[in-house]
């Protein structure tokens, strides 16, 4: 590890944004444990449960490795210049991302060795819970390496070269595919050895919720991205707002996903409880919609949106306006996947057909 501490750079690879990969790795571990109470067929074991829990750790340490390795490869690329130049120019453009790079309080090589050396801690998890898991569980390592290898390899590739996904159009889709089903499902697997078809239905509005929230931050960043030559699926769209409907359409697909499952007789009945938090949804791309035709309008966060106990940093940094609709993207997320996980361990077998 580079001479910073592990705080340093926790704080460093953007924190808050760990919910993203933890969420829907807890919704998996939470639709295993209701999956041994109402599906005898799947038998439980102590281990498996811990190998469950071992796994937040190696989530954890991937996404925040994966992360500064996405500073390193953006500050080496010019992308953090370019953000300067637009500043200079009279556009708005956040500073945050590679801050303590451009401030000196670390190298773009420390940033490239601290994010290996949180992967390492990741793939020796992951190593741990493979041979456990085969020993004991009888898992099938095609699962596993599928599940491990794709992940890796589609995180680093997000901005990493030879294919820079991010920079072509693919970032969007990379992130669904990542923080939704190859998080959750393989959380389910890591605690039963099988696959069960509720964590599918439920895996996939992780991943559109997770798609609406770089896809918002990439309307965002819509002038910094262009100046950078970094194609997000905004830029190849051509315009915010057509980046604006993008963000309707995953929501309203996400809500789509978990009644379609309830529907189908796949999740109870009790999931339908996920639909108290559309209003948030609601006011979510209202504030969306307003950055692109009002973004002189200042907004202040409600307490319907979440903790904002940083608001006055935020603000003293500029950055407010980006904080407020990201953070409250991030937030339902977190709402609409634990809404989901807690019904469904609650959902008493109240299923439909």
């Amino acid at each position: 590890m580079p001479k910073q501490g592990l705080k340093f750079w926790f704080k460093a690879s953007r924190n808050p944004a760990l919910g993203q990969s933890i969420t829907p790795y807890i919704l998996g571990v939470l639709f295993a444990v209701a999956a041994w109470i109402y599906h005898p067929e799947i038998e439980f074991h102590l281990l498996g449960l811990a190998l469950g829990l071992l796994g937040v750790i190696g989530v954890g340490t991937a996404h925040t490795g994966i992360n500064l390795l996405d500073d390193y490869f953006d500050y080496t690329k010019g992308a953090v210049a370019e953000r300067e130049a637009l500043i200079d120019g009279g556009f708005r453009a956040r500073l945050l991302k590679c801050a303590y790079i451009t401030s000196g309080e670390a190298t773009a090589d420390e940033t490239r060795r601290a994010g290996w050396t949180f992967i390492s801690i990741a793939l020796l998890c992951g190593a741990i819970i493979f041979v456990l898991g085969f020993l004991f569980l009888g898992y099938d390592w095609r699962y596993v390496a599928l599940f491990a290898g794709l992940g890796l390899i589609l995180g680093v590739m997000y901005a990493g070269p030879p294919l820079r996904l991010s920079y072509h159009g693919f970032g969007e889709l990379v992130i669904g595919i990542v923080f939704g089903a190859l998080i959750a499902i393989p959380a389910f697997y890591l605690c039963t050895a099988q696959i069960h078809p509720s964590v599918i239905w439920a895996s996939i509005p992780c991943g559109l919720l997770t798609m609406n929230i770089v896809n918002t931050h990439a309307i965002m960043d819509y002038e910094s991205d262009k100046a950078a030559n970094r194609t997000t699926f905004v830029v190849l769209l051509g315009s915010k707002m057509a980046g604006f409907w993008v963000d309707v359409a995953l929501i309203t697909l996400s809500y789509g996903c978990i009644i379609t499952g309830v529907l189908l007789g796949h999740l109870p009945l009790t999931t339908f409880a996920v639909l108290i938090t559309v209003p948030v949804a609601v006011g979510f791309l209202r504030l969306v919609r307003l950055y692109i035709v009002k973004p002189e309008q200042e907004e202040t966060p409600q307490w319907w949106m979440g903790n904002f106990k940083q608001w006055g940093a935020y603000k003293k940094a500029g950055i407010e306006w980006f904080m407020l609709r990201w953070a409250l993207a991030r937030n339902l997320l977190i709402q609409f996947v634990l809404i989901v996980a807690i019904t469904n361990l609650l959902g008493f077998n109240l299923y439909l057909g």
